[in-house]
């Protein structure tokens, strides 16, 4: 699926990641950063993320003007970084054992 961009909307990267909902629900997927949003889009399984849940595509988009607090967990064999919206819900990201700060500059950046 080719993800669309709003007007003045660019993208910085995207990276290969696990992520962790709100409802602890995991998903392995890809989570493009743009100047603007945060848009994962999760690799369906059996037991994927309900797309009840989210957009009938399966589509996470967190807009960065909803970020509250942005974190960096690291530990030997985990990289994580969570986010944290408005609301409180917290969005987790784990990188694995790969190098994260390229990612939390990515989020923490418009």
């Amino acid at each position: 699926m080719k993800l669309e961009l709003q007007p003045n909307e660019t993208a910085i990267d995207t990276w290969a990641i696990n992520y962790i909902g709100p409802n602890n629900k995991a998903a392995a997927g890809k989570l493009t950063i743009t100047n603007q949003r945060l848009l994962f889009l999760p690799q369906h399984g059996a037991d994927s993320l309900s797309l009840s849940v989210y957009n009938r595509k399966g589509l996470i988009v967190l807009d960065k003007s909803d970020i509250k607090d942005v974190a960096a967990q690291k530990s030997f064999l985990s990289k994580k970084v969570l986010v944290t919206m408005r609301d409180d819900s917290v969005h987790v990201f784990n990188y694995g054992v790969m190098n994260i700060d390229k990612l939390v500059t990515a989020i923490q950046n418009n």
